[in-house]
């Protein structure tokens, strides 16, 4: 159960990774593939002591296993690829719709929320700059892996390196490569989840007047240009400026590399100046209600009881309304809306 934005990030936070974690399984594997075929290789084409540059060129046997390679390793990007967007796109409409749960009932009233398209969602979290789409870097870091193993092997072989000296050489290039991947990963997967907050408080602000806090995650690891923004307040539509040079509506929306790669900072949303928060059954914050506490407990001050003695018996005699939209769990309401 998400009560607030926060927990929504966690859960949020938690499947990015998840999937980092896959992605690692898929480089371990290829890693895997890769290190049983150069083995091959050398049982196939030595025709000395060790494999040699000069065997392996012989017949153009280099090309054709590098071309082998290319095409495992191209089929484990467009697997990648597919994961990566699978991932955007569920950031997105879960942040989109639990986010919208907590407005709705924070604000008690309903908003028209309904769950978004497809077509939609992949318009919402396409990257507006054309080099640093998913595909567009997923392609370049495909092309990269495989001239740097291609590079690995020929450079080994030229140096007179053995099997062993060759496999750390491509293990160093598979696991660099799983880095990048995931950083992608974590980079796209957290800008989309940020875009489906931002979304769905632009839909609500039609019905409540919002501020949006910087909300940092205050670790080792959070940069120092993000600390420093960490509790910031600006209105709806303000701008987070960052002594990294980043300028932006949100976490990960900063359009500066220095604060946009791996960030895993949040915006959260105020509603008359407090977060929302899922309330059971009824509205301790209603106005009249406590106007009407206060005065009762006012009154049993005066006939001398303590504040604490008089808030229990006023509590006691007065209760507060009931939600004007009753308790439902996400579940529930997503069933609705949907």
């Amino acid at each position: 159960m998400t009560r607030n934005q926060n927990e929504i990030d966690k859960f949020l936070d938690d499947k990015i990774t998840n999937a980092e974690r896959e992605i690692d399984k898929l480089f371990a594997s290829r890693l895997k593939e890769l290190l049983l075929q150069l083995s091959n290789m050398y049982h196939k084409y030595t025709s000395g002591k060790d494999l040699s540059h000069t065997d392996l060129n012989k017949y153009n046997r280099f090309k054709k296993e590098m071309a082998l390679m290319a095409e495992a390793i191209d089929q484990d990007y467009r697997l990648l690829l597919k994961e990566i967007q699978a991932l955007m796109e569920a950031q997105y409409i879960e942040n989109y719709l639990r986010s919208a749960y907590l407005y709705e009932f924070e604000a008690q009233e309903t908003m028209g929320f309904g769950v978004p398209s497809l077509n939609v969602v992949r318009k919402a979290i396409e990257n507006p700059i054309e080099l640093l789409k998913l595909s567009k870097l997923l392609e370049g870091q495909r092309n990269e892996i495989v001239r740097k193993i291609s590079t690995d092997i020929a450079q080994g072989l030229l140096a007179g390196e053995s099997y062993s000296d060759i496999s750390f050489r491509i293990e160093k290039s598979v696991m660099f490569s799983a880095k990048k991947a995931r950083r992608v990963a974590r980079t796209e997967g957290h800008r989309t989840q940020v875009q489906g907050r931002l979304d769905s408080a632009k839909k609500a602000s039609k019905h409540v007047e919002f501020k949006k806090m910087w909300d940092g995650t205050l670790d080792g690891r959070t940069r120092t240009a993000h600390r420093k923004l960490d509790g910031t307040i600006v209105d709806f539509d303000g701008i987070f400026v960052s002594i990294a040079g980043g300028k932006g509506i949100a976490p990960g929306l900063m359009f500066n590399a220095s604060d946009d790669c791996n960030c895993r900072c949040s915006v959260l949303f105020l509603v008359n100046g407090k977060k929302p928060e899922m309330r059971r059954s009824r509205n301790e914050e209603d106005p009249a209600y406590q106007k009407k506490l206060a005065n009762r407990i006012e009154k049993y001050m005066n006939e001398g009881l303590t504040h604490t003695q008089a808030e229990k018996k006023a509590k006691r005699e007065i209760k507060p309304p009931s939600l004007v939209i009753p308790y439902q769990s996400y579940e529930q309401w997503y069933k609705k809306i949907a």
